[in-house]
């Protein structure tokens, strides 16, 4: 089902299409949840501080793969808004082969190198062969993660965000079955866990590409068509190297963030993981409605429809608003609570130190729906530089904040040093915010090749 967003109810447009965006991200984030929720329970803070040492290395590979998505998907949004059908599917195209090749190297790359990786980000030594084996097993799932990244970037731009949403509710339920049979049943530890995510990761893209061939008559092709083309492969890096660059940067700097944790110990790196999938859903309703917010300036942006751009950036921000402060609140009087569900009791020590992270972030909740608003306004215009910008503004800023107040503040010097990155970012995005919604895309040069 395909939505059209340049006409009708601006703000049921951007709700009614976050909505599954925000269920299918939930969901996402459950992956990890169930092999840490589990993996603690079962194995101990050292299998829990294996996963989350992991996780940054293997995100920072595909979040790369997700910066190529996005920009992909901008591209393939205005061509929609305008019209242009045959374009949209020779970006579909073109992404997805691309993607794919790329996706095979790094993992390569990253299965032999992997033990290295871990300790140049100061893993505690005796969770690197737990760690190590994790990620070896997760990158023979990469290529299934990047199939399911780019087949829904064309889904949500023809407006269609319900079937990504069903793919990982299915794959979310394949993972959690597995995490019970392979680590508790059959006592597989962080491996099985690798391997669940794995297999559940493949059944997403089995959904989403028997989709696409059924019920999705927009983005249909045939073997014949299944080619790159070279000359907007070469607008496609382009436009898609910006955002790319952009999500590589931000899991740079949480790999370097997370080089200050493990510093602290292994019962601060297990307290980061569980306070991390803490923090991510949390931020996943300002994700869910930044991506809304960006699909629907794309479309509007190729109608020409710039006023409609304005009122969806308000109504987003302050719907996002009131959901960060209340989730905020819940968070704060609940931290004892949502740790507990990742660890045994006993683990007292680790409990405590979450709970010192999530009393201090809480308090910068609110500053990240301002963050994703602004930088889902600029993806939508094709500003991307600006989002690049803003990134790189943050980052330097969050790393040194940590590093100066970890000796002193311990986990709570991380926490300090993200909302003062965000404060940064928001600054810089803030004063851009005016001349953008005044200039033109800087997109359309490459659109219109």
């Amino acid at each position: 089902m395909t939505r059209n967003m340049t006409k009708g109810t601006i703000i049921s447009h951007i709700l009614l299409y976050s909505l599954p965006m925000l269920a299918g991200n939930l969901f996402t984030q459950l992956y990890n949840a169930a092999d840490c929720m589990i993996v603690g329970s079962i194995n101990g803070k050292e299998a829990l501080a294996a996963i989350g040492a992991a996780g940054p290395v293997m995100n920072i590979l595909l979040f790369f793969i997700i910066g190529i998505s996005m920009g992909s998907s901008i591209l393939m949004s205005n061509h929609y808004g305008a019209g242009r059908l045959d374009h949209l599917k020779q970006q579909l195209l073109t992404s997805l082969l691309g993607s794919m090749i790329f996706t095979v190297i790094i993992g390569i790359i990253t299965f032999i190198f992997c033990p290295l990786f871990l300790r140049w980000i100061k893993t505690p030594e005796q969770v690197i062969p737990q760690a190590a084996a994790y990620l070896k097993i997760i990158m023979f799932g990469l290529l299934f993660s990047c199939i399911c990244q780019i087949l829904s970037a064309g889904f949500r731009a023809v407006g269609n965000s319900r079937l990504p949403f069903y793919a990982l509710l299915i794959s979310t339920f394949v993972n959690i079955g597995l995490d019970v049979l392979l680590v508790g049943l059959f006592k597989m530890g962080v491996k099985g866990a690798a391997a669940a995510t794995v297999v559940s990761q493949a059944v997403s893209a089995f959904i989403c590409i028997s989709y696409l061939y059924w019920k999705e008559p927009v983005l249909h092709f045939t073997r014949k068509e299944l080619k790159m083309d070279a000359a907007l492969f070469k607008v496609t890096l382009q436009f898609s190297s910006v955002p790319a660059i952009q999500q590589t940067i931000l899991y740079g700097g949480r790999i370097l963030v997370q080089a200050v944790v493990n510093s602290l110990g292994v019962d601060a790196v297990a307290a980061f993981n569980v306070t991390s999938i803490i923090d991510n859903y949390v931020l996943e309703p300002g994700n869910s409605l930044a991506a809304s917010l960006t699909v629907f300036t794309a479309q509007n942006d190729g109608a020409g429809k710039k006023e409609r751009i304005r009122t969806g950036l308000f109504i987003t921000l302050l719907t996002g608003s009131a959901i960060s402060i209340l989730t905020a609140l819940l968070v704060y009087h609940n931290c004892e609570l949502l740790i507990g569900l990742f660890l045994p009791r006993k683990d007292l020590s680790v409990v405590k130190l979450g709970c010192r992270y999530l009393k201090v972030i809480s308090y910068g909740y609110i500053l990240t729906t301002f963050c994703n608003s602004f930088q889902g306004l600029f993806r939508g215009l094709g500003l991307l530089k600006i989002t690049l910008i803003a990134t790189i503004i943050q980052i330097p800023i969050r790393i040194a904040v940590s590093w100066f107040l970890a000796g002193t503040l311990g986990i709570s010097g991380i926490s300090v040093g993200m909302i003062a990155g965000w404060i940064f970012m928001i600054a810089y995005e803030g004063i851009m915010i005016k001349s953008s919604l005044n200039c033109r895309k800087q997109a359309a040069a490459y659109i219109s090749v």
